[in-house]
């Protein structure tokens, strides 16, 4: 495996697109450095972004082989495993991380319906980005719980600032 995702923040998300992550903030959720960039993709299931490093396409693709033919074996129509592929690699964008944080593309940004607020969490060998009131009314209810706590008690920075709130463990 090669990037690990960890923590959670709730962060600012500018006008350009920037979710406003300090580095401090970048490095405890395992984002790379600046210089590397990330992929974004819509989540399989969920109403949320993906993102992972350009070592992770491997394992996506060694996932979707083994989706692929649990689907063969169960008789499944073989357009859920295109439609699958589509979604997982056509549906995918570059973001840079700049000095702000990291880019949303505007594809990206409207399909996750990231506003003006994100929340970021680590998801092991990936990480997500929600919409913070997407994911307050989430299934599971662990999820729904730190989402509704970080949206009700861990407020995003005010614009300008530039600084996301720090990870908590």
């Amino acid at each position: 495996m090669g990037s690990l995702y960890l923590g959670c923040a709730l962060c600012e998300v500018d006008a350009d697109g920037n979710i406003l992550l300090a580095e401090p903030t970048a490095r405890a959720l395992g984002l790379p450095a600046p210089d590397e960039p990330l992929f974004l993709s819509t989540h399989e299931r969920d109403q949320c972004l993906v993102g992972y490093a350009r070592s992770h396409l491997q394992e996506i693709q060694t996932r979707t082989e083994r989706w692929r033919l649990a689907d063969e074996d169960a008789g499944r129509d073989a357009r859920l495993h295109q439609d699958r592929m589509r979604r997982l690699f056509g549906i995918v964008e570059v973001a840079p991380r700049n000095d702000h944080g990291l880019l949303l593309p505007a594809v990206m940004r409207h399909l996750g319906r990231i506003e003006s607020v994100a929340l970021v969490v680590g998801a092991g060998d990936r990480f997500e980005i929600w919409n913070p009131q997407l994911a307050v009314a989430h299934s599971d209810g662990r999820f729904r719980e730190l989402a509704s706590w970080q949206v009700t008690h861990r407020h995003a920075p005010r614009a300008g600032s530039r600084r996301a709130r720090p990870v908590r463990r």
